[in-house]
């Protein structure tokens, strides 16, 4: 039986450039449809940019528990995605950036004096810079300036950092009294990427236990 996984275009660079030229069609799609021309259009495509990008980092965030607690073709597939799931989200969560450059044009007066928050800004400033150093860093050239452990940590808090802001952008939403299905089902999915890589943690933890305690 053929394992579709294991095809080229599912696979490395041919699927980020894949899942960056659906995200761009998309993008594109949207924009045409829906146009900037009053500010609640562009939070809409600010939003929709989002909605793009977090399946990817949820991805990238389970990929290696998923392989610890169920080591079949899929899981073995994310693993060894995981990477170009990191840098497809970087793309998508870049045009996040683009339609906030779009709002601050063509509508800053509303942003300035209806949307802005001393906070949400220093907070969105931190994930733009903290993308940039994970999205350079997964290049090899770069990584191989790096020294491993430096490497490994600062993907580490960058894999929880981005989980943490992209599931508490849809939790709060979820909850309340106007909640759409995308924030709920984002929401769930997060929580269950978070129960996976606990799950994870502990089975390793166990493992490594058991193996110290054999030692003796």
């Amino acid at each position: 039986m053929v394992n579709l996984l294991q095809y080229r275009l599912l696979n490395g660079w041919p699927l980020f450039f894949l899942i960056a030229g659906v995200t761009f069609a998309a993008m594109v799609t949207a924009f045409l449809l829906i146009g900037a021309d009053s500010p609640e259009a562009a939070i809409s495509l600010i939003r929709l940019s989002v909605q793009f990008a977090s399946p990817w980092v949820f991805l990238a965030f389970v990929a290696r528990p998923m392989t610890q607690l169920f080591p079949v073709n899929l899981s073995k597939w994310l693993l060894r995605n995981r990477r170009y799931f990191g840098l497809s989200f970087a793309a998508g969560f870049g045009w996040q950036a683009v339609f906030i450059g779009v709002l601050l044009t063509l509508h800053n007066a509303y942003y300035w004096e209806e949307l802005h928050n001393d906070v949400d800004l220093l907070l969105r400033m931190a994930s733009y810079v903290f993308l940039f150093a994970l999205t350079i860093t997964s290049f090899f050239p770069v990584r191989r300036k790096m020294r491993p452990e430096h490497w490994r940590w600062l993907h580490l808090i960058g894999i929880w950092y981005f989980w943490a802001a992209i599931w508490a952008s849809y939790a709060p939403m979820a909850m309340s009294s106007d909640a759409k299905t995308i924030d709920v089902v984002y929401t769930v999915i997060g929580l269950v990427a978070l129960v996976l890589r606990i799950a994870a943690y502990l089975k390793q933890s166990t493992h490594n236990l058991s193996e110290a305690n054999g030692l003796r």
